[in-house]
Formats: C-alpha cells, sequence, structure tokens
C-alpha cells in the first residue's frame, strides 16, 4: 500500500475510533474523582488509581470536542458542556504527584496536565465559541483565568519549577499556557508579556537538547515535548502574520531527525531511560515536520499513534491528528514521499548513543553518565532486535510511584538498577547514581563499531573497562566484548531477555517468532538463569530472565566475548 493512501485511511480509522466511542459514552457518567483517591498518592505512592480516573474524563473531553466539531449536533454540545462544566469543578487540574499541599496555593498548581486543560478548554472556546452556551464558554474563560494565567503572570520567571528545566515539561507547560491566551481574548492586557516568557521558556528547551540533537529522555518525552512547542509554534506564527517564526530554528533541523532514528527494524524503539520499546509516533506531528524539514522521514504509518495509543488523551495532539494529517493530505505534492529501507549507523558522539539499523536487525547502545533526565544505572546497556521483536531487552520505565522518584528508594526498584540491563558486574556489584559516575570515552573508530570505556560507572578507580561492539553492513555477526584490566575484580556478565532461553554448552539460544538468536561465549564460566518478576509503566506483573556468568581468565585482563547471530525461522 502507497503510503500516501496509509495515511489516509489512518486518518479515518482515527475518526472512525473516535466516533465509536461517542456512541459508547454519549448515556454515561463521568468517572467521578474523590479526594480519597487524590490522598492515595500521598498515603501509599500509588499514581494510577487516580490518574486512571483523571484520564479517562480527558477522554471524554476529546470525545465530544471531535463529534461536536464535525457533527454540531444538539446532542453533542449538551454532552460537552456537561463534561465541560464537571472539569472546570475539580478541585485541582494537576495530578496529586505534581502537588505541594503544603502551600496555601497548591489547587492552582500548574504542571503539565493542569496547562494541557487550560489549553484543551480554550482551544474548544476557540472552535466552538459560537455554539456553546455563553454560560459555558464564561466559565472555561473564568477558569483558565483564575486557574493558570493568573497565577503565572502574577509570578516571576522560575516560580514554577518546571521554568529552571529544559526538558519536556518546560516545553508542554509553556507552549499550552502560550497556546491559551492566544485562544482566548486578551481583555486583562496580559498576553504580550506571557508570549514573551513562554518563548525564553521554549527557547531554553530547545537547549536541553544534546548538542548533536539527542531527547535523552527518550522518543516518547521527545513526541511529547515536540507536539506542544510545534502547536504553539504555529498558533504564534499565523497570530503573527509570519513575523515570529520558532521553527526558523537552525537547531531544530537536527533536532526533529531524532524521531526516525529512534526506530529500529519492525517497529521497535529505544527504550533507554525511561523509555519503550513500542513506543508510537504522532502522524500530525510527522505531517507537519515533514513539511517543514529537509531530511525528515515520516516512519511507517502502522506505527502512528492511534486515539487510544496514548492513555493520557492529550488534546492538542489529537487535534494536530486530525487537522495537520487532513492538510497534509491535501497537498498533491506530498503523494510522491518513498519511504527509505537502507543499511543505516547514526553516532551522536555527544550524547553516546549508537544505532544500527542493518536489514531486520536493529541494535542501539549507550554510554553517558548515571545522572541523565529518567536516569536508569545502565551505561553500557544495549538493545537487539530482529524483525520488530526484543531478543535482549532494556525494561525501559517501570510504574511510576513515589518512590520511583525518591534518591533514596529510586535504585532499589529493578527497571532502574544496573541489574536490569546488559551490562556487566564487577565483584557482583552494580553501577552507581550521580553525574561522577560515567562513561569516560565512546568512540567510533570506524563505520559500524563503538568503542567505551565505562570502569567509573562502578566509582572504581586505577582499573579499565573496555566495551568493544561491531556490526558491519556486510555481516550476520555481532561481537560484542568486555575486557577489564585487573588483578583484584572479578567480571560476571549480566543479559537481560523478555523470552525464555536456553542453554546448549556456552551457547544461549532465545527462540522468537521469526528467529533464534544464538549467543556463543568465549571465555565465560557457567551460566545461570534467573527468572525475575517486576511492575511495568501500567503497574502489571512483567517477567523477564536475567543470564549471568562470570569470566573465566585467571589473568590480569579479564575478557569476555560475545558473538551472536540470528537463524531465521524456516
Amino acid at each position: 500500500m502507497k503510503y500516501f493512501e496509509a495515511i489516509r485511511i489512518h486518518l479515518e480509522e482515527f475518526k472512525r475510533d473516535i466516533e465509536n466511542y461517542s456512541r459508547e459514552l454519549l448515556y454515561k457518567e463521568l468517572p467521578v474523582l474523590s479526594e480519597e483517591k487524590f490522598l492515595l498518592y500521598e498515603q501509599t505512592g500509588n499514581r494510577l488509581i487516580y490518574e486512571k480516573l483523571y484520564f479517562e474524563r480527558r477522554k471524554f473531553l476529546n470525545v465530544f470536542f471531535f463529534v461536536t466539531l464535525w457533527h454540531k449536533e444538539k446532542i453533542y454540545i449538551k454532552k460537552l458542556e456537561e463534561i465541560i462544566y464537571a472539569i472546570c469543578k475539580e478541585d485541582t487540574w494537576a495530578l496529586p504527584a505534581h502537588v505541594d499541599m503544603s502551600k496555601d496555593d497548591w489547587k492552582y498548581t500548574i504542571d503539565l496536565f493542569a496547562a494541557e486543560t487550560a489549553q484543551a478548554l480554550s482551544c474548544i472556546c476557540h472552535y466552538l465559541g459560537k455554539i456553546l452556551s455563553e454560560e459555558c464558554t464564561d466559565i472555561i474563560k473564568e477558569n483558565v483565568w483564575k486557574r493558570i494565567i493568573k497565577p503565572y503572570v502574577e509570578s516571576e520567571y522560575g516560580y514554577h519549577i518546571w521554568e529552571n528545566w529544559d526538558n519536556n515539561w518546560i516545553s508542554v507547560c509553556a507552549s499550552s499556557i502560550g497556546s491559551a491566551v492566544l485562544y482566548l481574548p486578551d481583555d486583562k492586557g496580559v498576553r504580550d508579556k506571557i508570549l514573551d516568557r513562554v518563548k525564553l521558556c521554549l527557547d531554553k528547551y530547545i537547549g536541553g537538547f544534546s548538542k548533536d540533537s539527542v531527547c535523552l529522555e527518550g522518543m516518547s518525552y521527545f513526541t511529547y515535548g515536540m507536539e506542544y512547542f510545534f502547536g504553539f509554534a504555529r498558533q504564534l506564527y499565523e497570530y503573527t502574520d509570519g513575523e515570529k517564526n520558532l521553527y526558523a530554528d537552525k537547531r531544530l533541523e537536527n533536532i526533529v531527525l531524532f524521531q526516525q532514528n529512534c526506530f529500529l527494524p519492525g517497529g521497535n524503539t529505544i527504550s533507554f531511560s525511561d523509555g519503550s520499546t513500542n513506543d508510537r509516533f504522532r502522524l500530525g506531528l510527522a505531517c507537519f515536520l515533514k513539511s517543514k524539514f529537509k531530511g525528515f522521514e515520516i516512519p511507517p504509518i502502522d506505527l502512528a499513534m492511534k486515539f487510544d495509543s496514548d492513555g493520557c488523551y492529550r488534546f492538542m495532539a489529537n487535534l494536530q491528528d486530525d487537522l495537520w494529517v487532513s492538510e497534509f493530505l491535501e497537498d498533491k505534492k506530498n503523494e510522491d514521499q518513498a519511504q527509505k529501507d537502507e543499511y543505516k549507523f547514526i553516532f551522536y558522539k555527544e550524547a553516546q548513543w549508537a544505532i544500527w539499523n542493518i536489514g531486520d536487525t536493529g541494535l542501539a547502545i549507550k554510554g553517558g553518565n548515571n545522572n541523565e533526565p529518567h536516569n536508569h544505572n545502565d551505561i553500557g546497556s544495549f538493545i537487539l532486535s530482529y524483525t520488530g521483536e526484543i531478543f535482549l531487552t532494556d525494561l525501559g520505565c517501570g510504574e511510576y510511584t513515589k518512590d520511583y522518584f525518591k534518591d533514596d528508594t529510586r535504585y532499589k526498584i529493578f527497571n532502574n538498577r544496573s541489574l536490569s540491563h546488559n551490562v556487566p558486574l564487577i565483584n557482583g556489584e552494580e553501577q552507581k547514581a550521580g553525574e561522577e559516575y560515567k562513561c569516560l570515552s565512546f568512540e567510533s573508530p570506524k563505520t559500524g563499531q563503538i568503542r567505551m570505556s565505562y570502569a567509573s560507572a562502578y566509582g572504581l578507580k586505577n582499573i579499565e573497562l573496555d566495551r568493544n561492539v561491531e556490526l558491519y553492513s556486510n555481516e550476520n555477526i555481532i561481537t560484542i566484548e568486555d575486557v577489564l584490566s585487573s588483578d583484584k575484580y572479578t567480571l560476571t556478565e549480566n543479559l537481560i531477555t523478555s523470552i525464555k532461553p536456553k542453554i546448549e554448552n556456552k551457547r544461549i539460544l532465545i527462540t522468537g517468532k521469526k528467529a533464534t538468536l544464538c549467543i556463543d561465549v568465549v571465555n565465560g564460566g557457567n551460566i545461570n538463569i534467573n527468572e525475575v518478576y517486576f511492575s511495568n509503566h501500567k503497574g502489571v506483573e512483567e517477567r523477564v530472565w536475567q543470564i549471568q556468568f562470570n569470566c573465566e581468565s585467571e589473568h590480569d585482563n579479564c575478557r569476555i566475548e560475545l558473538k551472536l547471530g540470528f537463524n531465521k525461522k524456516i
């Protein structure tokens, strides 16, 4: 199927899903947000129970906005107004994990989702103001003003903690506030002041990418920040008749390419830190970027988010998936775009990432330090995939709880420890958390090869630990070699897979749906397999297998080599 037609079908399915939900939810009541569930985070650390209800309410808002926009029918208008009234009665638009209840104004905390809610309601007022009741639009304006715009404009830059950050938070919050003030009338004369402050925030956000344009938080957080950045940037461009063009920033030319480089063959994604192996891209954002940036490629359309893919139901992104995709389809020059499928070796020297795409095989490895955004103790971690299946994995994000984000408990959680990554142990010890525990060198002597030195990640001095990885375009074998230079420390390899492995002599066999990964171990001792359970990002228990073996060498240099290759099933 040609990709232009695939985009058209995706848009039709997006709309059909929303239409189906409108019939399902029309006579259902909104989930109730209670103080009891709100306080669960403080009392037990659980976030999921309250957040599930909160985001379900945002789903209702999205669904009935779109069917009202498309059909203008009274039954949908009435339902949408009921939803808006209910959201405007919420004690706070922020999530429990993001508020400090010791503050008098905690209900007016501006976090990601409070800002998104303000943006969504302001946008609804803009698009549907003529068909919603005056009472409803007045309630929107009143709540956006008192909950978001007033607390923001009356504070100094940096009062809101996210203004001191350079990650997705500053983009989403600032862009949402900027979008809201552009959609609503400037009755209080604050628009220009807010827009100037928002632009400062967004410049800081773009400056937060590595010098070689990597988002260290991973693809999903890249998408999150970018969909709001470009949503606001386009509004500002149109509001100023092109005078203020944020996407003319030269830094963006390489930053936007990060998305396409995160995909491995078959559709898996790089899951370093709190990432995911199954991230999906936003088609609306991708269509817009394709029209603006040379070299930007839209990934295969079956890897695009559907309406239900984002459990937070982000309003601005869904609007882009409707309007921006429609615009793209209307421009006939886009019909001749071709999908690219070629050997790629991507080397990010500054961020210390390397990515291989060779036929059906995907490989990614990282260096960095152990104080990165959404950090895991994972220097040297790698991911290996084949035809859309992960064989050696990086688990990505676990269940977000209170303990997950506390320094004294974060690295007791399996997902965040180096024990859950494809990195070795030294004397049975894991890597340590902190910026000083880092990869000292990360080089690519030639295309397809990485050499890194990372003993510092373990807090050890006067020793060397080097990892050498090779995968060339004309070869089917991957070699991974670890060399520990020490006469008093032992080296234990540690591999993680979600597929139950088998051991034959010193060969590890991991059999997936379409192939078997064969790992030959050179200079390794007895191979042990441990079964480990952990809680994934949705709070569901998952199982992985941990494969461990020691170096047999008794010399000053302890060396283990892995030779990895896939045998395709016939």
